[in-house]
């Protein structure tokens, strides 16, 4: 009866320490690739740089923790207008902005910017051929990584002439940022500066 319970003692051990080296093993290398949430290196082909963005020496300086928005909107490509669609990509600590990725998409085009600091780029891509509105957020995910904090508004005909003009626009109470139109009618968000 000894020899048995010795033997199942035996057995016992070396089944709890397998168990426990699954465990283990699970814990440090499956879990975090399955819980790790990625940002993709954004590809640019054929960058260029954006023009128009005018840097105010007064700006007002934001804590990091950067949101685009202080307030929540809703979705419709509106007539004349434009969407879009920011996020905030991983930003060095040493950075004095957050860098983002966005989409400005019309009821024509599409095009892709990134800002790094005060140097943004943009590039026109394809238009979607599928429901333009739809795609936004199905392309950003494909680019930068599903659960990246989609930010989307709309931008109005109104807004775009009074962009053009250089006046203050109704969305600067709302934006965490200065929304920037360039030559090519892009329009994107150039975040504010990180509090220091």
């Amino acid at each position: 009866m000894f020899k048995k319970f010795l033997q199942g003692l035996i057995f016992g051990s070396g089944f709890g320490i397998a168990f426990v080296t699954i465990l283990i093993i699970g814990i440090y290398y499956i879990a975090p690739t399955i819980f790790r949430n990625e940002f993709k290196e954004l590809e640019f082909t054929n960058p260029k740089e954006a023009d128009g963005v005018t840097l105010q020496e007064d700006q007002v300086l934001k804590k990091r923790n950067y949101r685009f928005f202080k307030g929540k909107s809703t979705m419709e490509i509106p007539s004349g207008g434009g969407i879009l669609a920011m996020t905030v990509l991983p930003t060095d600590k040493e950075a004095e902005r957050p860098r983002t990725y966005q989409i400005w998409l019309t009821e024509s085009e599409l095009w892709q910017i990134r800002t790094n600091s005060d140097s943004p780029q943009i590039e026109k891509l394809p238009y979607p051929k599928s429901d333009p509105v739809e795609f936004i957020d199905k392309y950003m995910d494909d680019s930068i990584g599903a659960f990246s904090g989609i930010s989307k508004m709309t931008v109005s005909m109104e807004t775009l002439s009074e962009l053009m003009h250089g006046g203050d626009t109704c969305r600067d109470d709302h934006l965490n940022g200065e929304l920037i139109l360039t030559k090519e009618g892009v329009v994107f968000v150039l975040p504010n500066l990180f509090e220091k």
